[in-house]
């Protein structure tokens, strides 16, 4: 029973109450051809609003990566999230969810040049997992850059925008720097947005560290924090690689 109860409390600390979360900021070079690259996500957030508060946690957060050449990747995101929502601490409601899909491509663009960055375009189509109509697909579009400062320091950033399936647009971007002391550990710290003309949606501050634990297998950990909303989250990212024409 002591053992159980230990190995309880250290899944606990991995992958709830530890400060991580993997890092949001889409690559600016797609994956090389034939790899496979599994990225799975759990992450757990709370969000407080008077008397109200809603936790979520995603079990997994599941994104597919495929290189179908040198410059063209395909990808498939499927999220599952279970919530909970609460009023005065008293539970009212617990769903889990599964309500959309996306599927997209990334291509890369050019390489770095000087200050010029390293560039893709990536677009994902959003649809409903319930009904399949072309009259209510959403989309996510976005210019994704990377400039290498150094041979350890990296600035990975986003633009882009969001449309979901009820035809609401927002403006995003993401601004990432990475540090990576040698091959085996980075950090980063990430400052995300979203926005519209009128209003500044959400905006967070997220800071972490990532592991290699393998030529094929990588794990990142961190937090979030949002600035203008009583929110945080908190969760881990596997990334898998697999060769299909390996012999």
């Amino acid at each position: 029973m002591k053992v159980r109860n230990l190995v309880l409390c250290a899944f606990t600390i991995v992958f709830i109450s530890s400060k991580s979360i993997g890092q949001i900021v889409e690559p600016s070079s797609v994956v090389e051809k034939n790899i496979l690259q599994l990225e799975l996500e759990t992450l757990y957030s709370i969000e407080k609003k008077a008397s109200q508060k809603t936790t979520s946690w995603d079990i997994p957060n599941i994104l597919i990566r495929y290189g179908l050449s040198d410059n063209i990747e395909l990808q498939l995101h499927t999220p599952f999230t279970k919530e909970r929502y609460f009023e005065y601490n008293e539970l009212t409601t617990n769903i889990f969810k599964f309500e959309e899909g996306e599927f997209g491509i990334s291509i890369n663009l050019w390489g770095q040049n000087k200050f010029l960055p390293e560039t893709a375009i990536m677009a994902r189509i959003v649809s409903s997992t319930n009904t399949l109509k072309f009259n209510e697909l959403g989309n996510i579009v976005s210019l994704n850059f990377s400039n290498l400062v150094s041979k350890k320091l990296r600035l990975n950033y986003n633009i882009g925008t969001t449309t979901n399936i009820k035809k609401h647009t927002t403006g995003f971007y993401i601004l990432n720097i990475s540090y990576e002391p040698n091959s085996q550990v980075h950090y980063f710290l990430e400052n995300s947005s979203d926005f519209t003309l009128n209003n500044v949606e959400s905006n967070s501050l997220g800071m972490g560290f990532g592991l290699n634990l393998s030529n094929n297998l990588a794990m990142d950990f961190s937090a979030t924090r949002s600035l203008n909303h009583d929110m945080f989250s908190t969760g881990v990212i596997l990334t898998w690689a697999i060769n299909t024409k390996k012999q």
